[in-house]
């Protein structure tokens, strides 16, 4: 025991979360992620009304047709990718892939497919922004080390609570202390 607190709960509970995590995350395997964007969305295109239309099969199976994956359908894309409201009430589109270029490919196109469905306003000039790059996901070494993180914080406090049940415990005597 450390400091009153047993080190064997907060060991254990460590390796069990970095086990389970890298386990799960092993199994989704290492994706990339790519973020593009529609920037000066008229006001009727943003919002819940916007999202709504980003998330449709049209514009989803347009994106695929316009990255070259038509062999995919639109609930493959959806799947693998998120469209939300920046604070400018512009659209940032995600989308997660096996390859990199893959998934720049998918969010660029993604935006233009968006875009596409926007009627031209006169003083308003709606444009998109695609992706420059993809990046890595967190992938298995990652995930492994963040639940190992997380189980040391619950191991810590399971121990620390399971300790303050149990009451103080009085200190240990010594064999100095006892032939004194």
């Amino acid at each position: 025991m450390l400091h009153g607190v047993d080190i064997r709960i907060v060991l254990g509970c460590a390796l069990l979360g970095a086990i389970v995590a890298g386990t799960l995350a092993l199994a989704a395997g290492t994706d990339y992620r790519a973020r593009s964007f529609v920037i000066r969305v008229p006001p009727d295109f943003s919002g819940e009304r916007g999202l709504a239309l980003a998330r449709g099969d049209e514009v989803l199976a347009r994106a695929l047709a316009l990255a070259g994956e038509d062999e995919r359908e639109a609930g493959w894309l959806r799947e693998r990718s998120t469209a939300e409201l920046t604070s400018r009430q512009d659209l940032s589109f995600t989308v997660e892939a096996p390859e990199r270029d893959q998934s720049a490919a998918l969010a660029t196109a993604y935006a233009k497919a968006y875009r596409e469905e926007i009627p031209p306003r006169p003083g308003l000039n709606t444009t998109g922004r695609g992706a420059r790059d993809a990046q890595r996901t967190l992938g298995p070494v990652g995930w492994t080390l963040l639940g190992g993180a997380a189980g040391l914080w619950l191991g810590m406090a399971i121990a620390i609570v399971r300790q303050g049940r149990r009451g103080p415990q009085p200190p240990r005597r010594t064999e100095h202390a006892r032939t004194a």
